[in-house]
């Protein structure tokens, strides 16, 4: 199994809407995720808790049976669409990917 996980900082404004509303715009995206074959899981917040060393304001989650699958999400045509709306977005972004048993 693949964890993957992402974290972004949001541009103070981008399309119009404050960061506050990106990220409300992003959350509400994510649920359609969970719907590509390739997700084992995936959960996205924008709760990030103030003892956090990464600078974040949305996070992302998912597992993937493999590597392979990880790929399949990656050009999923709902995850691009998705990523295109953090891109937009986007000031920063960090992500991680490893083996979990």
């Amino acid at each position: 199994m693949i964890r993957h996980i992402v974290w972004w900082t949001l541009k103070d404004r981008a399309d119009g809407f404050s960061a506050a509303q990106n990220a409300q715009r992003i959350l509400a995206a994510s649920a359609a995720l969970k719907d590509i074959p390739a997700v084992h899981s995936v959960e996205v917040s924008a709760d990030i808790e103030p003892s956090s060393t990464a600078r974040a304001q949305i996070v992302l989650q998912s597992t993937h049976d493999s590597p392979e699958a990880l790929q399949e999400y990656a050009v999923h045509p709902v995850h691009l669409e998705f990523a295109r709306l953090i891109q937009a977005a986007c000031e920063n972004r960090q992500a991680l990917d490893y083996r979990v048993d």
